[in-house]
């Protein structure tokens, strides 16, 4: 880590961003000493994502490779939004606003992004989907827009290449008994559409860190500052079909999050201690409880897709605002 802090205070390009990326070096850092976490995920986390992001990050910087994009970010832009189609010069030259004149002034520097068979076989350009994906996400990170990226044709493409749900599921076997690829995608997609704000990171770590905040979840308090939350939250609804995969999501969400809750309630040491037919008394009394504390968390979640649908003119039925209408896990 010492390493990597000391390229980056070399590095005068990456400077008036130092800061941002040492609170993700310190993310890292946090994460991989977390006991609460299993260790393989760690692993794979690390290897996967966070790691590979920071190395190659340090190596754009070791290698000045980021001085290649100077000029070409509007152009970078046209192609993650035509991708996987194929345009030409002079397409690009129209789409960016500038002559062709323009284009073949960085011809050389845009061709090394470009995918080569494309460019023999076509004369077209289209952006590779190599190494090439992770420079150009160190260089909107650095502009302060990954969403750019992240929420382009390209980006998206690149993120569907991953197979996220067969990781998540390969780890976290409760999360797959509950929810399938498609739930995975729509998850996805709600997420990279709320990278436009990018304070909403800030404080759902800062909930998180906080014990108090832990120790609210299932209080009248954590349900008003859920409420704060959700209004600098959005959701990708266009049409009904986005908004009957989002209520999916959300019924799945809340048995799963019943399923984890219930677990640690069944572990909680003071519970081993008692008779059998009183453990039974206080089970029910917690399950109950669980329950009615989540489905009023769950509520206002309701409230808040019903109102971004109505927005939209999308129409909302009466049963929609039932938890568990869309889903309810197979009872064993």
């Amino acid at each position: 880590m010492t390493e990597i802090n000391s390229k980056l205070e070399k590095s005068s390009y990456f400077n008036p961003f130092l800061a941002k990326v040492k609170k993700l070096t310190l993310f890292r850092d946090e994460l991989t000493t977390d006991k609460n976490i299993n260790p393989k995920l760690i692993r794979d986390l690390r290897g996967n994502c966070l790691e590979g992001f920071l190395i190659t990050t340090v190596q754009n910087i070791e290698n000045d490779d980021l001085h290649q994009f100077e000029g070409l970010t509007n152009y970078i832009e046209v192609l993650m939004s035509t991708f996987p189609r194929k345009i030409t010069r002079k397409e690009l030259a129209q789409k960016a606003g500038v002559s062709q004149a323009a284009i073949t002034k960085v011809k050389d520097r845009l061709l090394r992004l470009c995918d080569w068979n494309a460019l023999v076989f076509n004369r077209k350009l289209i952006l590779r989907t190599d190494e090439t994906f992770w420079k150009l996400m160190v260089l909107f990170f650095l502009q302060m827009k990954p969403a750019k990226i992240l929420l382009s044709n390209y980006g998206w493409e690149m993120i569907k290449q991953m197979n996220i749900h067969s990781k998540i599921s390969e780890q976290f076997t409760e999360y797959s008994s509950h929810f399938n690829e498609e739930d995975t995608v729509t998850i996805i997609r709600i997420v990279l559409y709320n990278l436009r704000n990018f304070q909403i990171i800030d404080q759902i770590k800062t909930s998180i860190g906080d014990p108090q905040q832990r120790m609210m979840l299932l209080s009248t308090q954590y349900a008003t500052a859920m409420e704060r939350f959700l209004k600098k939250f959005d959701l990708p609804m266009k049409n009904i079909e986005d908004l009957l995969s989002i209520l999916t999501v959300r019924d799945k969400l809340f048995y799963l999050t019943n399923q984890l809750l219930w677990q640690q309630v069944q572990k909680a040491n003071i519970l081993q201690e008692l008779p059998t037919s009183e453990k039974t008394t206080y089970l029910k009394v917690y399950s109950k409880t669980i329950d009615f504390y989540l489905r009023k968390l769950f509520g206002i979640g309701t409230n808040f897709i019903k109102q971004i649908a109505e927005k939209r003119k999308l129409e909302f039925e009466e049963n929609y605002e039932k938890i568990g209408y869309f889903y309810q896990p197979v009872k064993k």
